[in-house]
């Protein structure tokens, strides 16, 4: 038992340095044999001795074609230009798919966000005893008639994709607050529940007990 405990606890130890070495080392040589392979498209051969540094200039061009990407974008003919080659990939059935994926992820762990979340939360659904997190969006206050107040809309996410998830209109005593950062739990999400917060910062907000609801 304990040997077994001990391999687990090596392997879950091991594991995420293995991994990043193993992608460190798949860029090295993915970048070396791309620079040479646009090298020979010229007909110019590195000599032997050069070659190890040639994934250290793959990845020094691709920081410089990154930043002026970044810097077209901040521009408005840039974005323009953006928006455009954007509209042309979204029209291609599968491709657009895959990148609305992909950009969604980007957006949440890299970029800034376009709905500001007020905080992550928990509810009950979709029955009593299972639990699901999601983000606060506002307070409905009356503004959805005949929808009474002491509403509260939340997003419900989906993995790997947050936004693609549903809005439910939640009674605001049913709503917990997760004592956690809203990209901590964007995260989450994003990892498929891999990534749970390291230390929450504090207690869980316990549920009120709602005893108007029917049975």
């Amino acid at each position: 038992m304990r040997l077994r405990q001990r391999l687990l606890t090596g392997l879950v130890t091991l594991l995420p340095l293995l991994v990043t070495l193993y992608f460190l080392g798949w860029v090295y040589t993915y970048s070396g044999g791309y620079i040479q392979t646009v090298l020979r498209l010229v007909d110019f051969e590195v000599p032997r001795a050069y070659q190890p540094a040639l994934p250290f200039v793959g990845l020094f061009l691709a920081g410089v074609l990154i930043y002026l990407v970044g810097t077209l974008a901040e521009n408005y003919l840039g974005r323009r230009f953006i928006h455009s080659l954007e509209r042309s990939v979204l029209l291609i059935p599968i491709v657009r798919d895959i990148y609305k994926a992909v950009q969604q992820i980007a957006h949440t762990l890299f970029g800034q966000k376009e709905v500001q979340f007020s905080r992550a939360a928990v509810i009950e659904y979709p029955r009593r005893g299972l639990y699901v997190l999601c983000f606060v969006v506002q307070s409905v206050e009356g503004r959805l008639p005949p929808l009474p107040e002491g509403y509260t809309a939340v997003l419900v996410p989906t993995s790997p994709v947050p936004a693609s998830g549903v809005v439910i209109l939640v009674p605001s005593e049913e709503v917990i607050p997760l004592e956690i950062s809203v990209e901590e739990a964007l995260k989450y999400v994003v990892s498929a529940g891999f990534l749970l917060p390291e230390k929450p910062s504090g207690p869980l907000t316990p549920l009120p007990q709602n005893t108007a609801r029917p049975s």
